[in-house]
């Protein structure tokens, strides 16, 4: 069991199409949890439409290996070559399984939501007679989530009872579902919610996992941990996801150190006895496929999609009445929603590209978005910050102070401030900002970050200490302050200390060879030369093998 370090930004359809592709978000391409819809030119729930990539278990399937997937995201309408229960399944969505003479069997598995009895929601609502249900909706809400859990966990079940199988993946929503409507809420109705769904969840896995049998390997994994509701994340922090993994082979209570959302389709290919396919950045996890892969997995892209006949029906209607002068007013109606939707696509793949260092790629995206949206100065912001990783300290500098005149109420005005300082290279102005900033909104760990580095390069290695840990303070999961930190320590001759960080970030993100040779430089400094030859070995292999993708 152990961390998994998740990607930003933090969208869960994106985050779980990463998982189960490998690949990150601007390769997959899901990029929010909506998209186009051609219809009514406005938005629909994302589904395959946006999916680029095949699926790890369509890759195997493929290959001649019997896997099925049920609920998980993204995988509406349908299709082989696996047998896929999509996430349409629990609302009754036509081209919702595949093959589709598993209708006629999984049919009657839906579990509706008007279904439960007041004795049954009374148990995750104790005060379920003090609701008013004509104002309150959250019994209601209570009901779909519990209702969609139950319908994944029967078409499970029923498939694993009656259909052997050689992979099977289910995905339920429940946990991040309830703590999103009844997590953060003030009164005390609901207050047992979430931790009754928790108990529901681990009631069907432990089904699950009887059904698997004891020869079964589970892996039970998460993008991201749930809000607890006494421990919130920390301002700008962001939550690690969670694994979990039991059956032959596992040993009981180890932990698993560096893993990524991005490792679980190469390990689940390791599984199988696979290679990790073309492209796929994430390393098979040792600890569970740490045998040498025996064949290769042809990388197969995903096919066109092909538009569905009814679609293609209403397509040919529309032609004719817009030939006889009609005018589409739904398509009118639903403009301002479309095009909303496509800025917040465009941010979420700069913000994608920012997150693996492509500044290039990302500035143009930003600037155009800046444009778009002159008002919002965030966005303005994050253009500010991919020009100081970039150098461009002039237009950089230029930017902030705009935002500083036309905003200087805004919270983010010492933030853009802050930039101006580290354009300037002055690290003092910077903190100063800095400290203002973190009065007002609770900002900002990548700030810190960059000052940390900015300290490093002028020689002030105990300030970038200094600076690198206050990051790790607002989010402990940042791996380039955790890096930063080591650097620092290495300057400031506390080796061991060096040591302990670098194996820190190594933890939280393995295939990074620079945190490696830090590693091995505190090491060596410690006398440690054989661990620290180890560590130089890791540092170049990783090397080679950035190279080689």
């Amino acid at each position: 069991m152990g961390n998994l370090a998740t990607l930003p930004p933090p969208v869960p359809a994106m985050l779980w199409t990463s998982m189960a592709t490998g690949v990150m978000a601007d390769r997959h391409g899901v990029l929010d949890a909506s998209e186009p819809e051609p219809r009514t030119a406005g938005l629909r729930t994302v589904g395959r439409a946006s999916l680029r990539l095949p699926y790890v278990w369509e890759m195997l399937a493929a290959d001649g290996i019997r896997c099925r997937t049920v609920g998980w995201p993204v995988t509406h309408p349908a299709r082989g070559p696996a047998i896929c229960v999509s996430d349409g399944f629990a609302g009754g969505r036509k081209g919702s399984l595949w093959p589709g003479e598993m209708e006629s069997t999984l049919r009657e598995l839906r579990f509706d939501p008007q279904e439960w009895t007041a004795a049954e929601l009374k148990m995750f609502v104790p005060r379920f007679a003090e609701v008013n249900q004509d104002t309150d909706r959250g019994l209601a809400k209570l009901g779909v989530l519990l209702a969609e859990a139950t319908s994944v966990q029967a078409a499970a079940t029923r498939l694993m009872e009656y259909d052997p199988a050689e992979l099977t993946v289910v995905h339920v929503g429940a946990i991040g579902a309830a703590c999103e409507a009844f997590g953060g809420r003030a009164d005390m109705l609901y207050g047992d919610v979430v931790e009754g769904v928790y108990r529901y969840l681990d009631m069907m896995l432990g089904r699950l996992v009887e059904l698997g049998g004891p020869d079964t390997l589970v892996m039970l994994v998460s993008e991201r941990a749930a809000l607890e509701r006494a421990a919130p994340a920390p301002p700008g922090g962001e939550l690690q996801g969670i694994f979990a993994a039991a059956g032959p082979g596992i040993e009981a209570d180890e932990l698993v150190f560096g893993a990524s959302i991005l490792d679980v389709a190469p390990t689940l290919l390791g599984l199988f006895s696979y290679e990790r396919t073309e492209g796929m950045t994430g390393r098979r996890i040792p600890e569970l496929a740490g045998s040498p892969a025996e064949r290769g997995m042809e990388f197969v892209r995903e096919p066109e999609a092909v538009a569905a006949v009814d679609e293609l029906v209403v397509d040919e209607e529309i032609a004719a009445l817009a030939s006889w002068g009609y005018t589409d007013v739904v398509a009118g109606a639903h403009r301002a929603e479309a095009e909303a939707g496509c800025r917040r696509r465009k941010f979420n793949l700069a913000w994608v590209l920012l997150a693996q260092r492509r500044e290039l790629e990302a500035i143009p995206l930003l600037e155009a978005l800046s444009r778009e949206e002159g008002s919002d100065p965030a966005m303005r912001l994050y253009l500010a910050h991919a020009y100081l990783r970039t150098g461009r300290m002039e237009e950089c500098g230029a930017l902030c102070n705009e935002l500083s005149r036309e905003f200087p109420k805004h919270p983010l005005t010492p933030v853009a401030m802050a930039f101006v300082a580290l354009a300037a290279s002055d690290a003092d102005a910077a903190r100063r900002e800095l400290a203002h900033a973190r009065l007002n909104a609770g900002l900002m760990p990548e700030l810190d970050t960059t000052l940390g580095e900015l300290y490093l390069r002028v020689g002030r290695a105990a300030e970038s200490a200094e600076a690198f840990q206050s990051a790790l303070r607002l989010q402990a999961s940042l791996v380039q302050a955790q890096h930063g930190l080591a650097r620092a320590l290495m300057e400031l001759g506390r080796y061991e200390e060096a040591a302990e960080a670098a194996m820190a970030a190594i933890r939280m993100h393995f295939e990074q060879p620079a945190a490696h040779a830090t590693l091995s430089r505190a090491l060596k400094a410690m006398g440690r030369h054989e661990d620290a030859e180890r560590a130089q070995a890791a540092a170049e292999r990783l090397s080679r093998g950035a190279r080689a993708a």
